[in-house]
């Protein structure tokens, strides 16, 4: 028995020593085993190639001196980092960022992106604060989620009650030799976000001076990042053509060739606009808009804008006021005056490149006037300017209100312009509603009103036909709104 039982346990231990020198030949990947397991080969590989993928991850993504993970398989394109290779893919976000802009407007940032073709993407747009705030690092407060408030997905955009303390972040520029993007971008880069308190505002971030701010779209020239999804398509998703009517004929005006355009969005607006400007050259592209036939046009400058308005032709109506193509004179067969056209532009500035008429210069420009063989034009009188005044019975020529009796200083309290000369309220489209020929400005008259000012400055009435309005002004004044139109007697 006791032979028997040794004998076993010689067995036992000469199978365990075979064991163990198969599994020593199988990892030293002896051939002279001949019998390696493949299997806990490959086991073994992709061990190691896990090994080595987290070995790469740890690599300081923010260093430039450190290896960029390879995501060209998955995304084509390489890890966002300071080493700044772009486009690139942040997994942190699944956003994708673009090369760095050249500064520029707001608008002008929003079209580039928009229209931005680069790694073979065409779906770019300017980020919000938010996404913007994802490029922030080492200033916990303006990263996502920090202390400063700003943000689109919380919606809070206001100044009053978004803004705080923490969103200018002076105790981070105390940090030595930190680089404050991921990108490592030491500009102020604009967002998409609208600052609410004023129309052409937009929050930004400074990388360079940590802070979330805001700056005005029609004064400042910033850098932009481009940003799209990772899961997006790579193509173009913006909205398709569309047609749409045109808008803002004025009156007297017919349509120059068609009535609707086709438009295409930019990325800021849709183009060509739709709003109808006054333009002779035929287009089946833009809203142009003419003169009616018969009707003729009369060009004017007021507050620095270019308008125009259209007038029936002389030759061609029986309307109480026309105009004669040739010379621009308005002829009114009910009082039997004749109205120049409104100054030139060149005539509209004084000698110190100031626009507007002071009493002086308009009655110097009238007697000086030379226009469709007439020389003797002057300023009319207040009573021949409310000739001209239509759908404001009040200051219409016997309308209640009265010049009569006019206290002699209108800025005391107690004493102003009879309510009846102020009684029409102003238009909001510029039609010329309240004027027989149709204007929309101020006319000034050569009428002395009785106010003063300390007893010496005088004041001169005018007509507002934006309104129908009559008040008065000073004479030494050069206001930038009030025109003229000079006057004479048919014969």
């Amino acid at each position: 028995m006791k032979r028997i039982i040794f004998l076993l346990i010689v067995l036992v231990l000469f199978a365990v020593s075979c064991g163990k020198s198969k599994i020593v030949v199988e990892h030293n990947g002896s051939d002279e085993a001949g019998d390696i397991d493949e299997t806990t080969q490959a086991d073994e590989d992709s061990d190691e190639d896990a090994d080595d993928e987290e070995d790469s991850e740890s690599v300081d993504e923010d260093s430039p001196d450190g290896e960029v993970p390879d995501y060209s398989e998955t995304y084509g394109l390489p890890k966002c980092s300071l080493q700044g290779k772009t486009p690139c893919f942040d997994p942190m976000t699944d956003l994708v960022w673009s090369s760095l802009s050249d500064p520029m407007k707001h608008e002008e940032a929003v079209i580039y992106c928009y229209n931005l073709d680069e790694g073979g993407f065409k779906d770019w747009y300017l980020p919000d604060i938010d996404e913007l705030r994802t490029l922030m690092r080492h200033c916990p407060d303006l990263e996502p989620g920090g202390e400063c408030m700003v943000s689109e997905k919380r919606g809070c955009l206001s100044y009053t009650e978004c803004y705080n303390d923490y969103c200018f972040q002076t105790q981070c520029m105390a940090k030595e030799d930190e680089i404050f993007s991921r990108l490592w971008d030491p500009y102020e880069l604009w967002s998409a976000s609208k600052f609410l308190e004023e129309e052409y505002d937009f929050w930004t971030l400074n990388f360079e001076i940590p802070r979330i701010y805001y700056r005005s779209d029609g004064y400042t020239e910033l850098r932009a990042r481009c940003t799209r999804s990772v899961h997006s398509s790579g193509e173009d998703e913006g909205p398709q053509p569309r047609t749409v009517e045109c808008t803002g004929l004025p009156e007297n005006m017919q349509w120059n060739t068609v009535s609707s355009i086709t438009q295409t969005y930019n990325g800021a607006r849709w183009e060509p606009d739709s709003e109808g400007v006054f333009d002779e050259e035929p287009s089946t592209e833009n809203c142009h808009f003419k003169c009616l036939d018969d009707f003729v046009s009369e060009l004017f400058i007021f507050k620095n804008e270019d308008y125009v308005k259209c007038s029936p032709e002389c030759a061609q109506s029986e309307a109480e006021i026309c105009v004669n193509p040739n010379s621009g004179i308005y002829s009114d067969s009910k009082t039997g005056l004749m109205w120049s056209s409104l100054p030139e532009k060149d005539d509209l500035y004084d000698s110190n490149n100031n626009i507007g008429w002071a009493f002086a210069t308009a009655s110097y420009y009238c007697e000086n006037l030379t226009q469709g063989g007439y020389s003797d034009w002057r300023l009319p009188t207040i009573e021949e300017l409310r000739t001209l005044i239509r759908n404001c019975p009040d200051t219409e020529t016997g309308g209640a209100c009265s010049l009569d009796n006019i206290p002699d200083d209108l800025f005391d309290e107690n004493n102003k312009v009879p309510d009846e000369c102020l009684s029409c309220e102003p238009e909001e489209e510029q039609s010329g509603k309240y004027s027989r020929i149709g204007d929309f400005v101020p006319l000034l008259s050569a009428t002395e009103s009785p106010v003063r000012i300390n007893y010496v400055i005088k004041f001169y009435w005018y007509v507002d036909f934006s309104s129908g309005m009559i008040s008065s002004v000073q004479e030494s004044a050069n206001p930038l709104y009030i025109l003229v139109r000079c006057v004479r007697e048919k014969g």
